[in-house]
């Protein structure tokens, strides 16, 4: 501007809900625009919330400051890269760990107070899952789905689980209490469940199928991993196509629904 040139560039916002949203360059501040609030509400997951901002310069005062440059390289910052890094390493977990967290004892909001049938007053009380009965046949669905906003992702996150051997029992509500299989703690004025006397107790479970989805929300493709109870091995289906894998290929980020049986269940 000292040389006259005018205005070197335009900041424009790529990528948000309305088209061709300007920043004023000669604003101190041209970040805290509306604009770019609604941007970072909507952007969703797979790192910190971030916009995207494209600079139109003026061709004349480019060539003139820069030279006539076809292909221009920017160098990003060094911490653009450690973000970069950080976020395309894919975290994992056990499926122990999604259980944990399935059935882990949560606080409810003081709006959703409960009215205490002694004293009559709102409480804030506690909420928990817990498993009272298992199938001979389980079956595990992986949220691998979720919307947030305006967007959809896919989770890609590793779960890793067992072929053989998966203990329930950790996640089963408590039993054994003296007088009966009583479920839990129950308040003096609940009367306690009680599970039926031939209820079964193996909770060991081996694995026998996996549903695989690859893709992405827009479209995707279903393949299994299926153990031949005769041969005991594991074979890959994928549409008219079949071949053997090896048990350490069968755990993948693209598990989706787990097919578990009871190991001492009667087959049919």
């Amino acid at each position: 501007p000292s040389q006259g040139t005018g205005a070197l560039f335009r900041i424009r916002l790529a990528g948000g809900s309305a088209p061709c949203i300007y920043l004023s360059p000669q604003d101190p501040r041209p970040l805290c625009h509306p604009a770019i609030d609604r941007a970072l509400q909507l952007s969703g997951a797979g790192g910190p919330p971030h916009v995207k901002l494209t600079v139109e310069w003026d061709m004349s005062t480019k060539e003139r400051l820069f030279g006539n440059i076809q292909e221009e390289v920017v160098q990003d910052a060094e911490s653009v890269r450690l973000q970069q890094q950080a976020h395309r390493q894919q975290h994992s977990c056990t499926l122990d760990e999604c259980f944990q967290l399935y059935t882990k004892e949560e606080q409810l909001a003081p709006d959703d107070a409960w009215r205490c049938p002694h004293c009559k007053v709102p409480q804030q009380g506690t909420v928990k899952l817990s498993l009272w009965t298992l199938p001979d046949i389980l079956i595990i669905h992986l949220k691998r789905f979720r919307q947030v906003a305006e967007h959809r992702h896919k989770l890609t996150t590793l779960v890793r689980f067992p072929l053989r051997g998966l203990d329930m029992a950790p996640h089963v509500a408590q039993r054994g209490q003296p007088g009966g299989q009583l479920l839990g703690r129950w308040a003096p004025w609940q009367p306690p469940l009680r599970l039926p006397p031939g209820c079964p107790r193996d909770y060991l479970y081996d694995l026998y199928a996996v549903c695989n989805h690859h893709g992405s929300m827009q479209g995707g493709h279903y393949t299994a991993y299926c153990c031949n109870a005769l041969d005991g091995r594991w074979y890959s289906y994928d549409d008219s196509r079949v071949e053997g894998v090896r048990e350490a290929e069968v755990s993948t980020r693209s598990a989706y629904i787990l097919f578990y049986q009871r190991r001492h269940a009667v087959s049919a």
